[in-house]
């Protein structure tokens, strides 16, 4: 099989993620309609990067195929999918009193999220949960929960003051700190991912991606590593920007105004 007709062949429409997809959707619009465009426009893009981390060929080779396509979907399911959910989210259905004092404790949120992505990532769990088909529907629900909480004291209905800035960057350096210890490992280790290597071949890719791509079990555990260890540093530090680049306006509009 060529790549062309691999990724023309290897969609699968699974019933029940595109329901849920369907569902969130659906919810958002019956709530917020399309009262702000660029609202809707983030739902929109959170919800279609849910559904073709499952049901694309991406989600294919993640499934069976690839660790790294495995690490680039927790990836979105655990930093891009809640971000720009929570960025985007309806204001009625979303509150503080429903989490309780989360945004006042981060550390609890850090935890989860990091925590979350280095627990699917030690290689016995990670062994255990590629032969427990019942670990394949908790481990993405995790991601995005984990991933929600994560994101909450920065982006949730009480997003951190400016005063806290700081305080919020060094939540996130941190974050990046643990992503990166955790892309080293992971990228410098011998092969310890290895069920991807004796996977079962139902699309009859495996000389395309070992041949034609050049992408053996050691480099692919590698490119996971570095995905891992990059991307993921990346949208931590493109975040702190952000928020230093909103404190430094508005400083400066309240020194404009003084």
């Amino acid at each position: 099989m060529s790549t062309g007709a691999f990724f023309a062949s290897a969609w699968h429409w699974n019933t029940w993620i595109t329901f849920a997809c369907g569902a969130l959707a659906g919810a958002y619009f019956t709530a917020e309609g399309f009262r702000d465009w660029r609202r809707a426009l983030l739902w929109v893009l959170g919800v279609l990067l849910i559904l073709l981390a499952f049901v694309s060929p991406f989600g294919v080779l993640a499934d069976g195929y690839l660790f790294s396509g495995h690490m680039a979907r927790h990836i979105l399911l655990l930093l891009i999918v809640p971000a720009l959910l929570l960025c985007a989210r309806p204001g009625g259905l979303a509150t503080r009193r429903r989490f309780g004092n989360l945004p006042h404790k981060p550390w609890v949120a850090w935890i989860m999220g990091i925590g979350t992505m280095a627990f699917w990532h030690v290689p016995a769990v990670f062994h255990i949960a590629m032969r427990t088909p019942v670990l394949h529907i908790v481990e993405p629900i995790s991601l995005l929960i984990a991933g929600t909480l994560y994101w909450w004291p920065v982006l949730g209905p009480a997003p951190v003051r400016l005063p806290a800035v700081p305080d919020a960057a060094a939540y996130l350096f941190a974050s990046c700190l643990a992503c990166t210890v955790m892309g080293i490992f992971i990228t410098f280790a011998p092969p310890v991912y290895g069920g991807y290597a004796h996977s079962h071949d139902a699309y009859g890719i495996l000389p395309l991606i070992r041949e034609q791509w050049g992408i053996s079990p050691a480099v692919d555990q590698q490119i996971g590593g570095l995905l891992m260890w990059v991307p993921c540093c990346l949208i931590y530090l493109t975040a702190i920007m952000a928020m230093f680049a909103r404190w430094y306006g508005e400083e400066h509009r309240a020194s404009a105004e003084a």
